[in-house]
């Protein structure tokens, strides 16, 4: 039987997850460079905190790919985000 990922891990998640969903909210009411640099912050957090899940041995193999996609998914959602503020330019 696998084991499940760490408890810091699933809070880190769910920390990054958190903000993510309050930037998405807050970009929706003004899209200005700022809400826009908070969201793509967040989604870089959550892609990183997808990573750690990803790397977490105690997870099945599949549960560590699926996270390997996320992570890789919301780093292509802050890109957008980072080209929405400046299209030249990024983090």
């Amino acid at each position: 039987m696998a084991g499940r990922p760490s408890r810091e891990a699933v809070a880190r998640w769910n920390l990054a997850y958190a903000e993510q969903t309050a930037a998405l909210f807050a970009a929706t009411q003004a899209a200005d460079a700022q809400a826009l640099s908070r969201l793509a912050f967040g989604y870089q957090a959550v892609a990183e905190a997808w990573r750690v899940l990803a790397a977490d041995l105690a997870v099945p193999l599949w549960a560590r790919h699926a996270s390997s996609v996320a992570a890789e998914e919301f780093d292509r959602r802050a890109a957008l985000e980072w080209s929405r503020i400046a299209p030249e330019e990024g983090p």
